[in-house]
C-alpha cells in the first residue's frame, strides 16, 4: 500500500517537472466581449461562469472577458448580468487554439439565475432534475418589506408559511414543515431551532440578501435526512461564492416603510477594491410595530431587527481567501391571548390577564465568522493525482 502511494507521488513530480513549453502547448484560451443587445454597448462587471471548471471571471469596462490555460475539449459559457437574461453558449477547443465567444444580453421576460447549489456542480436551471427556485436582483428588492423569511417566500409556488407572529415565520415547503425543511444560510446551517419550536424565528434580515434558492425535490436528501421537503440557501455575501476580483467603488441604500404596522428600516452596503484586494461592509435595522386590523391592533405583533458586516478579502489568479464577520440583533413579539376592541385598545378583560401572564418577548442574537479559501489551477499533476 505504501509502495502504491510512493509510485502515485513519485509519477506526480515527474509530471509536474515537465517543462513550461510544454505544458503550454496543450492548453487553450476563450475570451470575447459582452454587450447589451439594445444598444450595442459593453456591459461592465458581467459575470461569465466556465463550465466543467467551474471558474468564473468578470468582464472590464470594455465588456471583455478571458479564460487561460484550458485543456482540450467541450466547454459551456453562461453570462449573466441582475435583470438582464442569462445567454448560454458551447464551444469546443483544439490544442494551442484561442476561441472567440461573444455574447449580447437582453432584457426578457423569462429570465434564468446563473447558478443553484444543489447538485454540487454548477449547472443552469434549466438543466437541474430537481425543481429549483432562484430569487435575485430585484425580485429581492420588491420584496424588502418582509420582516423574516416565511415572509419573504410564500407567495411562491409550493411554498408556504408557518407563523406564530411576523417575527417568527418559517417557510413550509410542499406540506413539510419542522425539520423536514432544511435552512441555510451562505451554504451552512443556520443552527437555529426554528424547526423544533414555532416560536423562534431565523436569523436573516431580507434587506440584506444577495440571492435566496428554494430546492424542492427528492434530490434534496444530498443535504441529509432532515431536508426531505426541501433546501432553503439564502446567500448573504456575493463575494464567499464567487471568488474573483472587484475594482472601484460600488455602493447601495435601500429603504422601507409601512402603514399598517409602523413599518421603518433602511440598509446600506459598500465595497472599495483595489488591484486584488476588496473590503466591504454593510448594516441596517427593521422595526415594526404591532399590526392595526379592522378588528383592532394585534398585541405583541411587534419586531425590532439590526445588523451589520464587515469583510475583507484578497483574490489572485491562483489564491484567493475571504474573510468575513456578521453580528444580527432579533427582538420580536408573539402575539398572545389579549382581546383589543373596535378602537384598537386592550379590553379590561385583557389588562387584567396581561398583569397575571405577561406577553411573550423573543430576543435572538447571532455572531458568525467565516473564512474561505481557494486555489485556482493547481497544475495538471495535482489535477490528475
Amino acid at each position: 500500500m505504501f509502495l502504491r502511494i510512493a509510485l502515485h507521488l513519485f509519477a506526480a513530480s515527474l509530471i509536474a517537472t515537465l517543462p513550461a513549453a510544454a505544458q503550454t502547448a496543450q492548453t487553450a484560451a476563450i475570451e470575447g466581449r459582452v454587450t447589451f443587445a439594445g444598444s450595442g454597448e459593453p456591459l461592465r462587471g458581467a459575470t461569465v461562469l466556465l463550465t466543467p471548471g467551474g471558474k468564473i471571471v468578470e468582464s472590464d469596462a470594455e465588456g471583455r472577458y478571458r479564460f487561460t490555460g484550458l485543456p482540450p475539449g467541450d466547454y459551456t459559457l453562461v453570462a449573466h448580468v441582475h435583470a438582464l437574461a442569462d445567454e448560454k453558449k458551447t464551444v469546443r477547443l483544439q490544442s494551442g487554439e484561442t476561441a472567440t465567444v461573444d455574447f449580447q444580453l437582453r432584457i426578457a421576460p423569462l429570465k434564468e439565475s446563473l447558478t443553484v447549489t444543489a447538485s454540487g456542480r454548477e449547472e443552469s436551471v434549466a438543466e437541474a432534475f430537481l425543481s429549483v427556485v432562484s430569487l435575485d436582483g430585484y425580485q429581492l428588492t420588491g420584496r424588502s418589506s418582509s420582516t423574516s423569511l416565511g415572509d419573504l417566500l410564500g407567495d411562491e409556488a409550493g411554498v408556504a408559511r408557518r407563523s406564530y407572529g411576523p417575527g417568527t415565520t418559517r417557510p413550509v415547503i410542499r406540506g413539510f414543515d419542522g425539520d423536514r425543511v432544511l435552512i441555510l444560510q451562505d451554504g451552512m446551517r443556520t443552527g437555529t431551532i426554528s424547526s423544533q419550536s414555532g416560536d423562534h424565528g431565523e436569523p436573516v434580515d431580507p434587506m440584506n440578501l444577495e440571492r435566496v434558492e428554494v430546492v424542492k425535490g427528492p434530490a434534496t436528501l444530498l443535504y441529509g435526512s432532515n431536508a426531505i421537503g426541501g433546501v432553503v440557501n439564502v446567500l448573504t455575501d456575493h463575494h464567499v461564492i464567487n471568488q474573483h476580483p472587484h475594482q472601484g467603488v460600488h455602493m447601495a441604500l435601500t429603504g422601507v416603510g409601512g402603514s399598517a404596522n409602523a413599518q421603518g428600516g433602511g440598509s446600506g452596503s459598500f465595497e472599495y477594491g483595489h488591484k486584488n484586494w476588496l473590503v466591504y461592509g454593510s448594516g441596517g435595522g427593521m422595526r415594526t410595530g404591532d399590526y392595526n386590523t379592522p378588528l383592532g391592533r394585534v398585541l405583541n405583533s411587534f419586531t425590532d431587527m439590526t445588523n451589520a458586516k464587515a469583510g475583507v478579502g484578497r483574490y489572485g489568479k491562483r489564491f484567493s481567501w475571504n474573510a468575513v464577520a456578521h453580528r444580527i440583533e432579533t427582538t420580536y413579539g408573539v402575539p398572545g391571548s389579549g382581546h383589543p376592541d373596535a378602537e384598537g385598545e386592550q379590553t379590561p378583560a385583557a389588562e387584567e390577564d396581561s398583569h397575571h401572564h405577561e406577553l411573550p418577548v423573543l430576543e435572538m442574537r447571532r455572531t458568525g465568522f467565516r473564512f474561505n479559501g481557494s486555489v485556482k489551477q493547481p497544475g495538471r499533476a495535482f489535477e490528475q493525482l
